[in-house]
């Protein structure tokens, strides 16, 4: 067998080479506007006063090849007083009129990207010392052929940059807990500081690894143990405020245990977060948090046989050592459980990218299922499916942030939201909107329905507002363009006599489109949109 690292490589390379396509063609994603603006200006102008719930080091660090644009950087009131809806959409604006926007976004893309591809060569390392090269090979290929990964691989956000930090701490923790000596503990204290920059609930993952550093050296003496705690964690408290001192020096300096910044980011967030958001999963809307979202949404977004592997791939730990059972339930099986209770219990059904980190973490523990590879069976399971998996990659491109299971496809009949419909089918809306002056309701930020030729909006345009349906049923005729998000979850009611006509094309697998020679009738239609039907012009679909 060719050399493990070299196998990833290679795929490593087809990974991003689909990645880089889709970061060009597709358009900005719904929190993308706000990312993008908040990060050029932190590390611009030195100000965190944008975005405050998540900390700045991934956008930080994603904003720094659009600095090789020059990107036009609004100022004046809305950059004074304006909230960070009201800012990024003049922002976004500004660029795209100067004609920067589109290269401004593929840029913002490079980072997250490069980090999407490392964190197969982190589970490699993981796995590796956890079980075998080949468990770390099987994880590292599994990551890599999987449509919903290299969906989110491609758009700058933080859920990306918190799993591979996450599974940098699993890693650095495995060698505390075999050589807890100085070295290793501040190179886990830096993982920390890492997950702790990157998103909210990479704290979750810092105290989580303090916790097993604790409970793992508790049978030594009880000062040496605290010793070990306080040397990681005084590396992961320097380096957090090392990083808010660097990008905003001014508004980091309080005599505060914590950067205020930081913790003013989690106190929006515990208001933020506990608001239910409207949700819309194979035939079910609602507001709020359902626990079935999570596995279901896995079974809809994920290839069946990763999902299968994932299920009964930890069987392969009765090949595993003692140690190193109970090794990979402290580095991963531990954090994966308080990320996913930490996930469940909030409610915003709003799209599976919140448990990355944990399918990544679940993927290193499935990765034991290699041990048995020396059983044909076994063996040729496996090669199906990292086989099944690349057919699946290569099958979602170009669309593979609204790519779905087979059964479950087209996903905007099953899914919505960042499962589907992020706002990323905007610049062929544009294409396609010459000559028709369509009626369109489109979920986006920072992009407006002014920026589409000879569109007229179904919906109000008012930054930092959620958007209202203006117009009647009675007056809609000739083109429609509605996105899915907008028909089935964020304007489900209001748009749900859409949802009893056929579209007759789809843009990107999210925008679908409707054409009416006649207004269609206001009488509701079911949660799930009708599926696409040939012709010149949509109609109800009998039974709807």
């Amino acid at each position: 067998m060719a050399h493990p690292l070299l196998i990833l490589a290679v795929l490593a390379v087809a990974f991003l080479g689909l990645g880089l396509r889709q970061a060009w063609t597709d358009a900005p994603t719904y929190d993308e506007s706000i990312y993008l603006s908040a990060g050029v200006t932190s590390v611009t102008l030195h100000s965190l006063r944008l975005n405050p719930e998540h900390p700045p080091l991934a956008k930080a660090l994603a904003a720094l090849p659009v600095l090789l644009d020059h990107p036009v950087i609004p100022q004046g009131p809305v950059w004074t007083n304006g909230g960070e809806s009201a800012y990024a959409t003049q922002f976004m604006q500004a660029n795209l009129h100067a004609g920067k926007l589109r290269t401004e976004i593929f840029l913002v893309r490079l980072v997250p990207l490069l980090e999407a591809a490392a964190v197969a060569f982190a589970l490699f390392a993981l796995c590796s010392r956890l079980f075998s090269r080949r468990s770390g090979l099987l994880a590292g290929v599994v990551w890599l052929v999987n449509p919903f990964v290299l969906g989110l691989g491609h758009i700058d956000g933080v859920d990306l940059p918190l799993t591979l930090c996450t599974v940098l701490v699993a890693w650095a923790l495995l060698n505390v807990l075999r050589h807890p000596d100085r070295s290793q503990l501040m190179v886990a204290g830096a993982a920390c500081a890492a997950a702790t920059l990157s998103k909210d609930d990479g704290a979750l993952v810092a105290v989580v690894a303090g916790l097993v550093v604790v409970i793992a050296g508790w049978p030594s003496v009880q000062w040496r143990v605290f010793g070990r705690l306080a040397l990681m964690a005084s590396v992961t408290w320097a380096l957090v405020w090392c990083c808010y001192l660097v990008i905003s020096p001014s508004s980091s300096l309080h005599l505060t245990a914590l950067p205020e910044p930081f913790l003013a980011g989690l106190r929006y967030l515990g208001t933020h977060d506990t608001v239910g958001s409207p949700a819309f999963l194979l035939g079910h809307q609602w507001v709020g948090g359902k626990w079935w979202y999570w596995p279901v949404s896995m079974v809809v977004k994920i290839p069946l046989l990763t999902v299968l592997l994932l299920v009964v791939g930890p069987l392969g730990l009765r090949f595993a050592t003692r140690a190193a059972r109970r090794e990979v339930v402290a580095v991963a099986v531990l954090p994966a459980v308080v990320l996913t209770v930490f996930t469940v219990v909030s409610p915003k059904d709003i799209g599976l990218r919140y448990l990355l980190p944990v399918l990544a973490l679940w993927l290193a523990v499935a990765s034991s299922a290699a041990l048995a590879a020396g059983r044909t069976l076994v063996r040729a399971a496996l090669a199906v499916v990292v086989v099944l998996g690349a057919i699946s990659v290569v099958a979602s491109v170009p669309n593979s942030l609204a790519w779905a299971d087979p059964p479950f496809a087209p996903a905007y009949q099953s899914t919505s939201n960042a499962d589907v419909d992020w706002g990323q089918g905007f610049w062929q809306l544009q294409a396609w909107s010459v000559g028709r002056h369509p009626w369109v309701a489109y979920f986006g930020s920072g992009l407006i329905v002014d920026n589409i030729p000879g569109a007229r909006s179904m919906l109000t345009q008012v930054p930092g507002q959620a958007p209202a349906v203006i117009v009647r049923p009675g007056e809609l005729t000739g083109w429609v363009a509605v996105s899915a998000t907008t028909l089935t979850s964020n304007n489900a009611n209001a748009l749900a006599f859409l949802r009893a006509y056929c579209p007759i094309g789809v843009l990107g697998g999210s925008i679908l489109l409707y054409r009416f020679d006649t207004p269609p009738s206001a009488t509701p239609g079911p949660a799930t949109p009708t599926g696409q039907c040939p012709g010149p012009f949509s109609h109800r679909v009998t039974g709807s």
